[in-house]
């Protein structure tokens, strides 16, 4: 029997070839007429069933729906695991499935772990091993040598003193400087400085040209990253220099290329530390989409992703703003970054979201100018605009610590919409530029329990309901001409309502997977409703960023549009039960806040 539904995709595509195709032999195509009883409460079920044409309801004695299945859904594999079905399922139209009966259900899951472990755990892990299971081939294998992927070679003459040249390396940043002399080119290493001043008998006043190695292992500009690694393993080095019609024009470094092979994301980090210009900066900010891309396709987990892309961002704007503020100005300001970078969950770039803390209002005037030029290099490295303006070369987002605090408790007593928003806005925020310091008092100012009257968390927590969950009254996705806005529908009323929840509690953190962690250890939430959000908020993460890397947008971080019709079942039936938990999520909230009537 030829199989008309797709198994190469997770579960089934945990299971082995030879799994596989027994279990393509073990399956029964059966078919159900519109309104029959597929299974009933207490039935004991003959197998599980994965959908091939119609639709599905499952019910409860009372009537209620609690989901829809279509096309390569699978049920009900509870009631095979617990012997006895809980709910009925019912043929809404002509409906074909594939059955797979339970004895052999139950040996694949005795003979394949992960198929085991898929079935009988929670959605985190489900995530985890479909994640972990999709990974791509190295981009390592495939790069050649560019700009990017070499350093700017150093020089120094042959009479350069081998003092003055470990200042040099220090200065630079470099381990290897290329050594000119009248008639050749030889290449100097930290190690070769150590040994001969250490170990051998030469003076930090002696010529550099006289421990300088000649014999250069080239390769060539635009050569595969692979033939650049084969050399230094066949000569036992760790470095070589790369040219380009015969001409120096760079250096190849061991590190650099462990680095590339494991991710790019060392060589990212030190061309940001390295950077000496804006144009250096803006070269390493492009790197980041290609290192995501990367990641993305390798099956790493998209929190690790976030973490790494966070700190990388970070470094990059703090390099920015080394490079523009003058040193007797950098600790007279707080730069700070809000929404989901200040969170540290924004992966692909979105808005400027930004404001700064002036420690003296006298240093507005000196500061404004150079806030205009480190806002131009964030537009460079990808960041476009805030439409609303939440960026710190508007008026409504450079104060000083006192402005700060003022404006926090006017926001905090007008319970009104606009002010509560700005609240939420900043309550997300993490200092990345500057005196980190300036903004302690500040972000003390709303965590004074005076301020947080239930009246006030009532209004601040409202705004997690003015979206509606994209579910159906019979619990399917509800699509918008086949997509829907997972921002709005999942994303935002989950982090807000945790925000919420931590704004009333008085909780330090921004990231809303430890906002989640505290609210679990002050039992505000349980163990599974905090680790069934945390579940939520990184599925809605991975296929947003799944989707976005795909789309030929000019600015795919922008997108919140999922494709439905893009999605394999897998996805779709995590994502319908990851926005269940929004939806449960948001009654919570209604009943803890009592916003019943909102």
């Amino acid at each position: 029997m030829t199989i008309q539904i797709n198994l190469n995709q997770p579960p089934f595509s945990f299971l082995s070839t030879e799994q596989l195709d027994w279990l393509t032999s073990r399956l029964d195509l059966v078919f159900f007429p519109s309104g029959a009883v597929i299974l009933d409460e207490g039935n004991v079920a003959p197998g599980i069933y994965i959908v091939y044409k119609g639709v599905v309801e499952e019910t409860d004695s009372d009537g209620t729906v609690f989901s829809q299945y279509g096309k390569e859904d699978v049920f009900d594999v509870r009631a095979v695991l617990e012997s006895a079905c809980k709910h009925r399922y019912t043929a809404m139209e002509e409906t074909l499935c594939y059955l797979l009966k339970a004895q052999d259900f139950i040996q694949l899951l005795e003979d394949s772990s992960d198929f085991s472990i898929y079935f009988k755990t929670d959605l985190g892990t489900q995530e985890q091993l479909v994640e972990q299971r999709e990974t791509g081939v190295s981009e390592f294998i495939l790069s050649r040598i560019d700009e990017d992927t070499i350093r700017t070679p150093v020089y120094v003459t042959g009479q350069t003193s081998l003092a003055r040249v470990a200042v040099i390396m220090k200065e630079q940043k470099h381990d290897a400087i290329l050594v000119r002399t009248a008639k050749k080119v030889g290449i100097v290493t930290g190690t070769d400085l150590l040994n001969a001043t250490l170990l051998g008998d030469m003076e930090k006043q002696d010529k550099v040209a006289d421990i300088a190695n000649y014999d250069l292992i080239d390769v060539n500009y635009g050569d595969f990253l692979f033939s650049a690694l084969l050399k230094m393993t066949q000569h036992g080095i760790e470095r070589v220099v790369v040219r380009r019609d015969g001409d120096i024009i760079g250096m190849l470094e061991l590190m650099d290329m462990l680095s590339l092979f494991s991710t790019h994301s060392h060589v990212i980090a030190m061309r940001i530390e390295q950077a000496k210009s804006m144009k250096e900066l803006v070269t390493a900010a492009k790197r980041l989409e290609t290192l995501i891309n990367s990641l993305s396709s390798q099956g790493v987990k998209v929190v690790a992703i976030m973490e790494l892309i966070t700190t990388l961002n970070r470094r990059l704007m703090q390099r920015a703003f080394d490079l523009i503020f003058p040193e007797r100005l950098r600790n007279s300001v707080c730069i700070l970054v809000l929404g989901s970078e200040g969170r540290g969950e924004q992966i692909l770039k979105t808005d400027q979201d930004n404001a700064i803390i002036l420690e003296n209002e006298h240093d507005r005037e000196a500061v404004l100018p150079l806030l205009q030029r480190l806002h131009q290099a964030f537009l460079d490295f990808g960041y476009p605009p805030c439409p609303g303006g939440v960026m710190f070369i508007s008026d409504s987002w450079i104060e000083t610590r006192e402005g700060w605090q003022g404006r926090v408790s006017r926001w905090l007593s007008s319970a009104e919409p606009e002010p509560m928003m700005n609240m939420a806005i900043l309550m997300d925020a993490e200092p990345v530029c500057g005196n980190a310091e300036l903004f302690a008092p500040v972000k003390a100012s709303w965590q004074k329990e005076s301020l947080r009257s239930s009246i006030t968390s009532s209004w601040f927590a409202r705004p997690a309901l003015q979206f509606e969950t994209p579910l159906t009254f019979l619990g399917k996705i509800r699509e918008d001409h086949g997509t829907i806005d997972i921002k709005k529908g999942g994303i935002f009323p989950l982090v807000h309502g945790v925000r919420a929840l931590a704004f009333e509690y008085g909780i330090n953190e921004s990231n809303t997977l430890h906002r989640l962690d505290v609210l679990q250890e002050r039992r505000v939430l349980d163990e599974e409703t905090a680790q069934g959000l945390k579940d939520a908020l990184l599925l809605f993460l991975r296929i947003r960023l799944r989707q976005q890397l795909l789309s030929n947008s000019i600015n795919p971080g922008m997108s919140q549009q999922l494709k439905l019709d893009s999605l394999r079942s897998v996805d779709r039936s995590m994502l319908r039960h990851a926005l269940h938990r929004v939806k449960k999520f948001k009654q919570f909230l209604i009943h803890h806040y009592h916003l019943e009537n909102f």
